[in-house]
């Protein structure tokens, strides 16, 4: 992502426009991305300082050395730093501080430190030479990392990331988010809803008619915690968004230091290209309980959802998954609030008791939400799972043979 200072934007009436590169500018900086990428991909098992001082050394005009720091960012971005092999860093400026403490104590006022005898002494104690002392000794700092891996992409591919970034940013701001669909391919409603609920986005879902529908998301600065973890997770949700191709977003964002309040319009015609493979599976705390109740080897079958179901007043839900009762045929639709906000699931629990929802579903919602699982009874179409940390497979499995 994009820090603060990265953000290449301008305000204009009360909103917000990214200055994107576009088709534009992107012949001009595609070598400077390339310089980049190159230079980053010769750089692997070099310490960190070493990487940064061969990219500084990458050739660019003034106009467009903020851009290349963005660039320079998103490429960091997707490198793994380790720590070079050896002896602790710790350990060995215990041993070395003791024995430096021990000689300074006993200094008299005409003595002189003798830092040489300091590092053979703790190399002799640590079965180590005094350079390789003397190299272990910070070896754990930022600027002594080992470039260990680049997650590869070409110069076009980066600049393209870059004009995304800007977005992201953006919406790392955002109080309140709308999306638009409007005749949309229903693949691709269904990959939008669900890449909404594998990120644990806050979201509320309205059928227009038509192929018509309205999402509205809550941004991170609608939040009391949090705050900078849901960003993130908004700002990669984005990509999913750009695989539509009729769409329109909007956004209500706190801009700057004083916060002010500002909106930001994305569509098809900025060009944004998305990156990364479609969300093809639930969230990974979900794929994790589904393993766990595969395991428990009952009638029960589970599956990813992938049926968008109206409920009363024009709202959408898409439960997480779905189980199936092999003996009875019986399905039951599963949803689980994570990051969701305690009022949605009390809009959840209100459209069940109004008889609204047109199959059996499970409620799984955190202890946190504050939400007791007394609110639906035996006799609606719903009920609630209450969890404390992970979600039991077991405790779902029971709550499915006790009605089934």
């Amino acid at each position: 992502m994009l820090t603060s200072d990265l953000l290449r934007v301008r305000r204009q009436k009360g909103t917000l426009k990214p200055r994107y590169l576009g088709t534009k500018n992107k012949p001009r900086l595609l070598p400077v991305a390339e310089g980049l990428v190159n230079t980053l991909s010769g750089n692997v098992g070099r310490t960190r300082e070493e990487v940064e001082a061969a990219l500084d050394e990458v050739p660019c005009a003034a106009r467009d050395r903020m851009v290349q720091q963005g660039l320079r960012k998103l490429l960091l971005d997707r490198c793994d730093f380790g720590l070079p092999e050896g002896r602790d860093p710790i350990e060995v400026r215990h041993e070395v501080f003791l024995r430096a403490a021990a000689h300074r104590r006993e200094l008299d006022a005409m003595g002189a430190f003798d830092r040489d005898t300091i590092l053979t002494e703790a190399g002799a104690a640590l079965e180590m030479s005094p350079d390789d002392i003397e190299a272990r000794l910070f070896a754990d700092l930022k600027g002594a990392e080992t470039l260990e891996k680049v997650k590869r992409l070409n110069g076009a591919e980066l600049l393209d990331r870059y004009d995304v970034a800007l977005a992201q940013g953006v919406l790392l701001r955002a109080v309140r988010v709308v999306i638009a669909l409007e005749s949309e391919e229903p693949g691709r409603v269904r990959q939008l809803f669900r890449a909404a609920r594998f990120h644990g986005l806050m979201h509320r879902v309205r059928n227009l008619g038509d192929g018509k529908y309205l999402v509205e998301l809550d941004g991170p600065f609608s939040l009391f915690s949090a705050v900078q973890k849901y960003g993130l997770k908004l700002a990669m949700f984005l990509p999913a968004v750009l695989r539509c191709t009729r769409w329109r977003l909007r956004a209500d964002v706190l801009w700057g230091k004083t916060k002010d309040p500002l909106t930001f319009e994305l569509g098809p015609d900025e060009g944004l290209v998305p990156y990364g493979r479609a969300i093809s599976g639930v969230a990974p705390e979900l794929n994790k309980f589904t393993d766990g109740f595969r395991k428990l080897k009952s009638p029960w079958n589970v599956r990813e959802n992938d049926d968008i179901v109206a409920l009363p007043g024009e709202v959408v839900c898409v439960p997480d998954l779905i189980f199936e009762n092999t003996e009875t045929g019986e399905e039951v639709f599963f949803e689980a609030f994570g990051f969701w906000s305690r009022e949605a699931v009390w809009q959840r629990v209100e459209t069940i008791r109004k008889g609204g929802f047109p199959s059996r579903i499970i409620l799984a919602a955190g202890k946190h939400l504050r939400v007791s699982e007394a609110v639906l009874d035996d006799g609606e179409a719903g009920e609630l799972y209450v969890y404390k940390s992970t979600m039991r497979p077991r405790a779902v499995l029971e709550r499915l043979e006790a009605r089934g």
